[in-house]
C-alpha cells in the first residue's frame, strides 16, 4: 500500500504533466480490459503490457515516464523488451488509480487554457479592479490580491469567478482549520486558493499561508520528522475586515478597497444579476432592484427575492415579512 508521500507526489505528478496524465488513464484502461479478456478466456497468455502505437506517446515519451517511476519496462511486472519490440505498464495501478480520481474529485484538469477576456463582465463597474485580476491571473509568477471592503461589495463576486477556473479551491477564512489547511493544500496543490473570510482565519493557518506566499513552501510534522513541499499557488482573498489580518501576511497582498454600491450602482447590478443570471423577466427583475435599493445594498438578497419573485404581490408580501 502507498503511504501518504507516495499519494502526494504522484497527485502532483499526474496533475502537472499533461502526458504522464493521459498516459496513465489509457494505460489502466488497457490494463483493466486485459485482466477482462483473461478471466473469459479470451486472453489465452499473460498480458505484457502495452506497446507505444497503443497509448500513443513516442518511445522517448513513455521512457522518461519510466524514469520518473510512473511506468515499468523491461521484465518488471511481466513486462517485455528486445530490439524489435517494447511493453510497458504502470509501476502501481492502485496506486495511480486512487490518484486520478483524487484529481477528478478535485476538479482538476492539466489541459491548457486561456484567460478569458469576459470572465468578469457581469459584475457592474469596477473595471481597474478587473483589469488587476486578470493581469494577476495572467502572470508568469502569483500575484497575491486581497480584496478588502464591507459585505454587499462584489468581493465575493470576484471571488467565485475565480474559483470556477480549473485547478482552483475554494474555501472560507473561519473554516479552514476544521480539515486543516495543510491538508487540504496537499491533497489539492491548487494553482488558485480562493479564501473567503480570510480576516476570520486562525493564527495558525494564517503562518501556513504566509509559508506558502513568502516560499511556495507548506510543511507538517510527520513521525517526529519535518515535511516540506514546495507548490505555486495564486492566493485570492476577500475580507470585511484587513485590522484582523497579520501585517505580515497582508504585507504579501496587492491590497484593494472595494466601496459600498451607490443606490444608482445597486438598481444596475441588481436589474442586469437578475435577467442575466437568474433569468427572470425585465420589468420584475427592476421592480426587486428598485425596491431593495432604499433598504440593501446587498445583491445577494436581490438574488434570494428574485428566486422567490414571481408577482409584485409575491414581493409585496416578501418585503413586508423580511426582516432589514
Amino acid at each position: 500500500m502507498a503511504s501518504i508521500i507516495e499519494k502526494e507526489r504522484m497527485f502532483q505528478y499526474l496533475s502537472r504533466n499533461p502526458a504522464a496524465l493521459k498516459t496513465a488513464e489509457k494505460a489502466l484502461q488497457l490494463e483493466g480490459e486485459a485482466k477482462d479478456k483473461e478471466k473469459t478466456g479470451e486472453l489465452k497468455y499473460p498480458w505484457m503490457g502495452f506497446e507505444w502505437h497503443e497509448v500513443p506517446a513516442q518511445t522517448q515519451t513513455l521512457n522518461q515516464l519510466v524514469v520518473d517511476g510512473l511506468l515499468v519496462t523491461g521484465g518488471v511486472r511481466g513486462t517485455f523488451k528486445s530490439n524489435s519490440s517494447t511493453t510497458y505498464k504502470l509501476k502501481d495501478p492502485e496506486l495511480v488509480r486512487e490518484c486520478l480520481a483524487m484529481l477528478n474529485e478535485a476538479g482538476q484538469s492539466t489541459e491548457e487554457y486561456e484567460i478569458p477576456d469576459d470572465m468578469f463582465d457581469f459584475i457592474f463597474g469596477h473595471d481597474e479592479i478587473k483589469n488587476l485580476v486578470l493581469r494577476s491571473l495572467r502572470s508568469e509568477w502569483p500575484v497575491h490580491i486581497l480584496l478588502d471592503g464591507p459585505p454587499a461589495t462584489a468581493k465575493s463576486m470576484f471571488l467565485g469567478e475565480i474559483a470556477r477556473l480549473p485547478q482552483s479551491r475554494f474555501t472560507l477564512g473561519g473554516g479552514t482549520s476544521k480539515a486543516g489547511l495543510t491538508d487540504f493544500l496537499l491533497q489539492f496543490r491548487p494553482k488558485y486558493l480562493i479564501i473567503d473570510e480570510i480576516d476570520k482565519m486562525g493564527m495558525a493557518d494564517m503562518s501556513i499561508l504566509l509559508s506558502l506566499m513568502e516560499s511556495g513552501t507548506v510543511a507538517r510534522l510527520k513521525k517526529g520528522m519535518r515535511e516540506i513541499e514546495k507548490m505555486t499557488t495564486w492566493i485570492f482573498a476577500g475580507a470585511n475586515r484587513e485590522d484582523r489580518i497579520w501585517p505580515e501576511l497582508k504585507s504579501r497582498f496587492f491590497i484593494v478597497h472595494l466601496e459600498e454600491y451607490s443606490e444608482a450602482d445597486f438598481i444596475k447590478i441588481a436589474r442586469s444579476v437578475l435577467i442575466s443570471r437568474e433569468k427572470l423577466a425585465p420589468d420584475i427583475a427592476a421592480l426587486i432592484a428598485s425596491s431593495l435599493a432604499p433598504r440593501t445594498r446587498d445583491i445577494r438578497q436581490a438574488i434570494h427575492f428574485g428566486r422567490l419573485v414571481k408577482t409584485k404581490a409575491d414581493l409585496d408580501e416578501l418585503l413586508k415579512l423580511k426582516r432589514w
